[in-house]
């Protein structure tokens, strides 16, 4: 079966393009114009980056990686279902099909083969993604849309659904600069890569220089970089690092000379840094086992060419004479230093993997409650629906119940206006956990200050039982305090009647940290009590200026600038397996599709017809890491990683075929 387009005039495919860009620019302006920080400026940013991926066609290709890891602003804006990489995807989107829709065709035909996985893959996926959108959407209680909403609402279905939605879009544009721009458009994606893991391993250094010092391997702390989205745990970074690494190898491969091979083995440095104190035993598998087949790859690549001038080109990387081959061989005695210093350091991950028999058993019986929410046979095959995930684990299970909630809430006032509060919860289901959950906003100090806090709120539940509650200020990133000041109250019910509440905060002064270890400090306010639970509508925090330290105090800008933040127990949030996280919210259906895209594309680049392009290698090992990385991890749960895993996975379905027989050019060529 074959579908055919052919070019000159206004054609349907002209058409379909306009109507994606003008879709994907309305959409996109809509949402910057709701940006909580500053509307303006990022509808100029967007409207900026749409004019720039219509002018330069290959931007796009390059900005994606590289912006992905750090274009989430949600500890400031409060944003948990739209971020600023929407915005990115959604300009890239609107400027890419703006120019398919008015670039000159030259009477070019394009035939499309349907058996081509390439073809019917993304189209079975987005049809099945939107399936499990409209199953999980209907599942859930009835609300009124909003940008704020957390991750057991309706809006989380959308959340989840955004970045395959993203990718498939992004496939026209694939196809298209892969026929006019090969080469270039690899280096421009894995460039991207590079840039955007070198930009990841920075902030890595930063915040363990920050907090438990960078060669402490001791204290229990694990990175989370820019990825906001493990602010109720998960593996963002560890599946970001696992589809990222390999790249520093073609880093390093395409580098020209001795300068800039020496700022790739730099990044190496950092990349193994970063993995290596994520202290995931998934990871350290999910790194390793690619790059050995990355490096299979690459030698079967040359010898496929000429085995003769396989083992010239060998003989010479070894001579003592070639400055690569010296530098290789330092790069890699380096690497093994680190490794064997991180890990023979301190006791941290010596006591992880005393544990490893412990934690397999408690993960198991978390798999097997995740499975047992599938109980009809349309569960088995369709899945509960996206997004569904952690409300139904919470509410299915006594021992997996939430360490705490936060609802926007909205009631007409005295004098007919809308009065904005939040509803904030204890634990769901165990004292123990009082205490783990907590609205937070990221707060300016200054050395020597001590700070107190006002609350005008109400006792909601439960009836006539007071309810304790702490407001704590502390430096923290996103995941581990550090010094803190902080004061409990005991709250009377008062008949449910609104009350002033001022608290006075003790503990170890904040701030006068080095210019670069800087710590960031937040403010964080937290119900202890079992099912007890607060209406808050106006909080100040000051010190002794009495300058008001927060902003959206009184939430008539919703959630903007405020963020909830869990420690420490995270069970309801994540499953902590990728297949079974596919399986519970998309079904057997969504299952097998996924499985089937990465199969097809590892098949394309390890035995198929594009085994010999110069991607092929490093598409390979990418993927098969995150699939690693997935036995004991989820990753759907954060769309930015969701994307770029069904992004490459989709690029490798797409990459032109090269016989065995042409010549590979260098990846920097």
């Amino acid at each position: 079966m074959k579908a055919q387009a052919a070019g000159g005039g206004i054609s349907s495919a002209r058409v379909a393009s306009a109507l994606v860009s003008l879709l994907c620019f309305a959409a996109g302006g809509w949402v910057a114009a709701q940006h909580p920080l500053s509307p303006m400026l990022a509808l100029a940013g967007f409207y900026t980056l749409t004019v720039a991926a219509a002018w330069w066609p290959g931007l796009w290709l390059f900005a994606v990686p590289a912006g992905l890891p750090f274009l989430n602003f949600s500890p400031w804006t409060g944003w948990l279902i739209v971020d600023e990489c929407d915005l990115l995807l959604m300009g890239c989107l609107a400027g890419g099909y703006a120019r398919l829709a008015l670039a000159p065709r030259h009477g070019e035909r394009r035939t499309m083969h349907w058996r081509d996985p390439g073809n019917w893959l993304p189209v079975a996926l987005g049809l099945a993604g939107l399936l499990a959108l409209w199953r999980g959407w209907v599942a859930a209680d009835v609300q009124e849309p909003s940008f704020f909403q957390a991750y057991t609402e309706p809006m989380n279905s959308l959340r989840l659904a955004k970045a395959l939605l993203w990718a498939v879009l992004a496939i026209p544009l694939l196809r298209d600069a892969l026929r006019h721009a090969p080469q270039a458009t690899g280096r421009r994606i894995a460039g991207g890569m590079a840039a955007g893991l070198a930009g990841v391993t920075l902030v890595v250094v930063w915040e363990r220089l920050a907090f438990p010092g960078l060669f402490d391997f001791t204290s229990r702390y694990r990175i989370t970089a820019m990825f906001w989205e493990m602010h109720v745990g998960g593996a963002a970074i560890d599946a970001y690092l696992a589809l990222a690494s390999p790249f520093v190898v073609w880093a390093l491969r395409s580098a020209r000379g001795p300068w800039g091979w020496t700022a790739a083995a730099l990044l190496a440095v950092l990349a193994t840094y970063a993995s290596l104190t994520t202290f995931s035993r998934g990871v350290y598998l999910a790194v390793v086992a690619p790059l050995l087949l990355l490096g299979g790859m690459l030698w079967l690549q040359a010898r496929g060419l000429d085995p003769l001038a396989v083992s010239q080109r060998f003989w010479h990387w070894l001579r003592p004479s070639n400055w690569r081959s010296r530098a290789g061989w330092l790069l890699a005695a380096a690497l093994v230093l680190e490794v064997f210093g991180v890990l023979n350091g301190g006791s941290y991950m010596a006591d992880r993997v005393a544990a490893t028999d412990r934690d397999l058993d408690s993960r198991m019986l978390h798999w097997q409650r995740g499975l047992s929410l599938l109980k009809t046979p349309s569960d088995w095959l369709l899945g509960k629906g996206l997004g569904r995930l952690p409300a139904l684990y919470a509410s299915g299970f006594s021992e997996g119940g939430l360490s705490g909630s936060l609802k926007l809430q909205t009631e007409a006032g005295a004098d007919g206006t809308t009065h904005h509060f939040v509803t904030l919860s204890g634990p769901q289901t165990d004292d123990d956990l009082g205490g783990l959950f907590a609205l937070t906003q990221r707060v300016t100090v200054a050395p020597s200050e001590r700070f107190q806090a006002y609350l005008h709120l109400r006792v909601t539940a439960p009836a006539n039982v007071p309810v304790n509650i702490v407001a704590q200020v502390c430096e923290r990133h996103l995941l581990y305090n550090g010094r803190c000041q902080y004061a409990y109250a005991r709250l009377a019910p008062a008949g449910g009647a609104w009350q002033d509440v001022r608290l006075f905060l003790r503990g170890r002064l904040l701030g006068g940290d080095p210019w670069y270890a800087q710590r960031p400090v937040l403010f964080g306010l937290s119900v202890l009590d079992l099912g007890a639970s607060v209406d808050i509508d106006r909080i100040g925090l000051s010190a002794q200026d009495q300058r008001q330290r927060l902003l959206n105090a009184d939430f008539q800008q919703g959630l903007a600038r405020w963020f909830p933040a869990a420690q420490t127990y995270f069970l309801p949030w994540h499953i902590d397996n990728l297949y079974l996280e596919l399986w519970i919210e998309r079904g057997l259906l969504g299952l097998l599709l996924v499985l089937a895209l990465v199969a097809c594309a590892l098949w394309r680049v390890l035995l198929g017809r594009a085994r010999h392009h110069v991607l092929a290698p490093y598409l390979a090992a990418s993927l098969s890491g995150v699939m690693l990385v997935g036995l004991v991890s989820s990753v759907m749960d954060v769309p930015r990683v969701a994307f770029l895993l069904f992004w490459l996975g989709f690029l490798a379905l797409q990459l032109p075929a090269r016989k065995a027989g042409a010549r590979v050019v260098s990846p920097g060529g």
